[in-house]
């Protein structure tokens, strides 16, 4: 009998140890990611922003798709008010910044009701995440215009900001204003997508495992390599905030809002192209050259641009012209880009605004 026994123990530590071994290689070895691009499907993550851990509840949320079949990447920001359905029929409903993200499932069905998007990942972050990832790739350099008035330790141009002045930067803002932070939160994704050649080096197995310890989040690192893999190849990068309407105090969405958000941000997303050939630009003169802004102006709009205003500029003069990304649309600065010669492209989003694209006309546009 001890015999048996004994037999019995061993046969079900070594099948334990066979379930285990089964697990930690499916585990290690999984890769979603892959497999939708392989595919050639959207790959959709759910992302949660919060400055101070409570509860699993959060302030900021977005959803980053990915399109394998031309690198484009969307970026679909949801205000904390967006309703989440708590079941099947809509009669229990909640806004998103009161759901945990235990009960994710009930944001995802949501998600695919109101946009048709299947959102299989999600990725929690807090301050403290965001500023060790921003250290540990050695800062960003972010353009300051005069989104920082009362700052002593910035200037006009180019600033080095580290992982507390990041979230210093996303948190000044007037009045405190989610939608305020959602455009920082943008000029912040936009200017590391602009300069992505620069974060290649960080794309491996060891850097991610290392970010990933303190967020929360169901993508494995080799998961996030994919993405990253994806991120790295020629694409554009569109972000939109989630167009819908106020009702009883919940954001909403119904079938006229979401053919905006069709045509105004899936199918450029989905099939690469631009739906508002007039792109508009603002342009000022950061010369001494006079009449220099106007002739700029006529030669944008001879190639189709909508010049909403020309002026002198206000900054301080300039040896290199700039564009500034206005709205998070990618594809029109490169397009203001590619017309007048300019490189340096910088990100300061005001959905407020009118037009897109500011130029500012440096010394080297002088001929």
């Amino acid at each position: 009998m001890k015999k048996r026994a004994f037999l019995a123990i061993s046969a079900s530590v070594i099948i334990l140890g066979v379930i285990i071994i089964h697990h930690f290689y499916i585990s290690s070895t999984r890769n979603s990611v892959e497999r939708l691009a392989h595919d050639k499907k959207l790959i959709n993550i759910f992302l949660a922003g919060n400055n101070e851990y409570r509860d699993g509840r959060h302030k900021f949320f977005a959803v980053l798709s990915i399109n394998p079949e031309n690198n484009n990447i969307g970026l679909t920001l949801i205000p904390p008010s967006y309703r989440i359905r708590l079941n099947s029929s809509g009669s229990r409903i909640a806004r998103i910044e009161e759901i945990e993200m235990s009960d994710f499932d009930k944001i995802k069905n949501t998600l695919y009701k109101d946009l048709k998007l299947n959102v299989p990942f999600y990725c929690e972050l807090y301050a403290v995440n965001v500023e060790r990832v921003v250290d540990l790739i050695g800062g960003i350099s972010l353009f300051v215009l005069d989104q920082l008035k009362g700052w002593q330790d910035v200037h006009f141009g180019y600033n080095y900001f580290d992982g507390k002045k990041i979230m210093k930067y996303i948190n000044s803002v007037e009045d405190n204003s989610v939608y305020l932070k959602y455009d920082r939160i943008q000029d912040i994704i936009l200017t590391l997508y602009y300069k992505k050649d620069n974060l290649k080096k960080f794309n491996n197995i060891e850097f991610i495992t290392e970010s990933l310890k303190t967020i929360k989040t169901n993508l494995l690192p080799q998961e996030v390599h994919s993405l990253g893999d994806l991120a790295y190849k020629n694409g554009n990068f569109f972000s939109t905030m989630l167009p819908g309407a106020i009702e009883n105090n919940y954001y909403i969405t119904d079938d006229i809002t979401y053919k905006i958000y069709e045509a105004e941000f899936l199918t450029p997303l989905i099939m690469n192209k631009d739906t508002d050939p007039s792109i508009k630009v603002k342009i000022l003169n950061g010369t001494d050259v006079p009449g220099l802004a106007r002739k700029v102006r006529n030669n944008l709009i001879k190639e189709g641009l909508n010049v909403v205003e020309f002026g002198t500029s206000p900054y301080r003069k300039m040896k290199k012209s700039i564009i500034i990304c206005r709205k998070g649309n990618y594809f029109a600065v490169k397009k203001v880009a590619e017309l007048t010669g300019v490189e340096r492209i910088a990100y300061i989003i005001d959905n407020t605004l009118l037009y897109s694209s500011l130029l500012i006309i440096g010394e080297d546009l002088v001929k």
